[in-house]
């Protein structure tokens, strides 16, 4: 019976033993616990303010968003005006060209006709010299038709 007993008392010292270590390691790991869910709260307040600025820059963001499309949609406009104007000018361009032509070619068309218009003159002059009695101031060049009558210049 003693062998029982000192059994007995070894097991339960091997037990006391055990509930010692696990109480130990209970207090252990609450302290853990506490740390863990303390060093949860620090995070926490920190991602509080994190999700505001992430919403704040997801505002931000999509804000921006709005702006681009519009400014994209302004400069396909402005590239779609700038087609037009590229091609209204080029027209201009080509018509001011052939103006030009014309104008050249009326110049010289006018050029030619002084030159008749003073032959003609010189005519008329060396015609009033040979009959100097002859009322000629209907054939001047300047003279205009109205009503069928040839009038002096108004």
């Amino acid at each position: 019976m003693m062998m029982q007993g000192l059994e007995f008392s070894r097991v339960e010292n091997g037990l006391n033993e055990e509930l010692r270590s696990l109480r130990k390691d209970k207090t252990e790991l609450r302290r853990k616990l506490h740390d863990k869910l303390q060093d949860a709260v620090e995070l926490e307040s920190k991602l509080v303010p994190m999700r505001e600025r992430i919403a704040e820059l997801e505002e931000a963001r999509k804000t921006d968003a709005e702006k681009m499309a519009k400014l994209e949609k302004r400069s396909t406009e402005r590239e779609t005006l700038l087609g037009k104007v590229e091609q209204d000018r080029d027209k201009a361009s080509k018509e001011l060209s052939e103006t030009t032509a014309e104008l050249a070619q009326v110049r010289e068309e006018n050029s030619r006709f002084k030159k008749k218009v003073d032959k003609l003159e010189l005519e008329i002059a060396q015609f009033a010299c040979k009959f100097p009695d002859l009322d000629l101031s209907e054939f001047s060049v300047y003279n205009e038709v109205v009503d069928g009558k040839i009038m002096p210049p108004t």
